[in-house]
């Protein structure tokens, strides 16, 4: 029998991130008592403001071995909730779609991952003028305001308790909880004291265009896309990274608008809801990783999971996964230590 009968573990963090960890969390070591800490919640997160589209997406200098793994690991499970009961509430759909250039590119390395990856016909690439190569594949998405309280609803079905408040240091909970794990987003670079973190800025447009039911993404123009969600449209989009502000900015606007009707005539008849805007955590590389901090003389462990660019959603489950082996290892060294006093 473990010593530690009843870990007990802090998650900070309630994204796409943090509640995913904490649902592989209590799916693999369910002695756990596990606390989520935030103080933004669904739908006011930044991954409320993602389309949630899989696909990997400004990752830095991520090791390629580790982009491959999570984004697999994130694509399989993406499928099998789209393709679960519960597919209906979860906000997770099956989506295909194009991706065209002005020029030849190399195949993604994700192209054995997704299913039906192909290069785009002349006829397909015709209806886009000035495009010479595309790419056409089936992935999924998961739009946040559904898949957040579902995780969310499962959390709490498992015991799970999730607190309203704002953590400024990884030691207040260090006392209490066994390990800390950092899934704070924007924030985990200030909790970790690391200041590589910084914000990617992406601005897009909800519009209502129900005639539309497949995805488009041009390489080439800077983030123009369109993006399907359950019962909407997204149209993108920006990458400028190291800008804080979240008012939706007009000449962003304008780019978007026009850059998409370039390529869709139609959507000029579409219904705009709402200008979005959100702030991507990023650093160099994701950041998935334990660390013993100390709060006076008591080692605190702790887990980071933070850092994923453009692709919270595309890595969720992946990191996860190996959050949750990182914790796991904690654990552990945490009943050998026990064990040894006795």
């Amino acid at each position: 029998m473990s010593s530690v009968v009843r870990p007990k573990i802090a998650i900070i963090g309630a994204g796409v991130v943090g509640l995913s960890t904490a649902l592989h969390l209590i799916q693999k070591v369910t002695s756990a008592v596990v606390h989520i800490f935030a103080d933004k919640f669904s739908p006011h997160t930044t991954s409320d403001v993602s389309a949630g589209f899989w696909q990997p997406y400004l990752l830095g200098d991520t090791p390629m071995e580790l982009q491959r793994k999570w984004s697999k690991d994130t694509y399989q499970h993406m499928m099998e909730v789209a393709h679960s009961p519960d597919a209906f509430e979860t906000g997770v759909q099956m989506l295909s779609g194009y991706t065209v250039f002005k020029d030849e590119v190399e195949d993604p390395f994700w192209k054995d991952t997704v299913l039906g990856f192909r290069h785009m016909t002349s006829q397909e690439l015709a209806q886009y003028s000035g495009q010479s190569h595309g790419w056409f594949f089936t992935t999924f998405g998961a739009e946040c305001r559904y898949y957040l309280p579902w995780l969310a609803k499962r959390l709490k079905a498992g015991g799970v308790k999730i607190f309203e408040r704002k953590i400024d240091s990884i030691k207040e909970l260090g006392s209490d909880y066994n390990v800390v794990v950092n899934c704070a987003g924007l924030g985990a670079g200030k909790l970790a004291g690391d200041q590589s973190v910084q914000p990617i800025r992406g601005q897009v447009i909800k519009v209502k265009a129900p005639w539309i039911k497949y995805y488009f993404n041009n390489e080439d123009l800077n983030d123009i896309y369109m993006l399907p969600v359950i019962d909407s449209l997204l149209l993108g989009g920006t990458h400028q990274v190291g800008s804080w502000d979240l008012n939706p900015s007009e000449e962003d606007r304008k780019r978007i608008w026009e850059g998409c009707c370039k390529f869709i005539p139609s959507l000029k008849n579409a219904k705009i809801e709402a200008d979005c805007v959100g702030l991507r955590p990023s650093r160099p590389s994701v950041r998935v990783e334990r660390e013993v901090l100390y709060s006076g003389s008591k080692p605190v462990m702790v887990v980071h999971n933070y850092g994923h660019g453009g692709a919270g959603v595309t890595l969720h489950w992946g990191c996860a996964k190996d959050a949750v082996s990182l914790i796991q290892e904690c654990l552990q060294e945490l009943d050998e230590s026990t064990a040894s006093k006795y």
